[in-house]
């Protein structure tokens, strides 16, 4: 994934977020309430 934005009502959810997780990988998302970690992980899975 590269350069991913999802945008709200006018508000970024998620900015210019790259990311790279090969075969095996396993991988988290830590942050603060509201910074977009269940919005990245949704637009992952499609």
């Amino acid at each position: 994934m590269r350069g991913v934005i999802k945008t709200f009502g006018g508000r970024r959810a998620v900015d210019d977020v790259t990311l790279t997780i090969r075969r095996g990988e396993f991988f988290s998302l830590l942050g603060p309430s509201g910074c977009g970690k269940t919005t990245l992980m949704r637009i992952i899975a499609g």
